[in-house]
């Protein structure tokens, strides 16, 4: 704090940088005469092909995607059949029927929990 009032007393508030009188007057014609000429090359005409392109790449992206859903859901869906009913249709009802109660419970266990949470964050 005290070298900022030294500062300000020796140098004062007068800004130490000037501009030369008349340096933006002209700033954009200077500039532009100093930077090379730059030659763009000529537009050549744009064919048919080049023109389709990016739809048929989008189609064939399309396609592709449709089909690797289509394997996939078949795939699983038959994984499933054939793996659930294998499973399901070995089992005995005496085993069956514990493993449905506890999904059962847990389900209401869930439930109970979510709503006695909820009625506590409200009061």
């Amino acid at each position: 704090m005290k070298e900022e009032k030294d500062l300000l007393e020796r140098f004062g508030r007068r800004n130490p940088f000037k501009v030369p009188d008349g340096y933006f007057e002209n700033f954009t014609e200077d500039v532009m005469k100093q930077l090379p000429e730059k030659e763009y090359p000529a537009v050549g005409k744009i064919t048919m092909w080049e023109r389709v392109k990016p739809w048929l790449y989008m189609a064939a992206m399309f396609c592709g995607l449709m089909f690797g859903i289509h394997v996939l859901v078949h795939y699983n869906k038959t994984e499933q059949n054939t793996t659930n009913t294998d499973v399901f249709s070995e089992l005995p009802d005496e085993y069956i029927d514990p493993i449905i109660n506890q999904t059962l419970m847990d389900d209401y266990t869930l439930y109970q929990y979510l709503t006695d949470a909820d009625f506590n964050s409200y009061h």
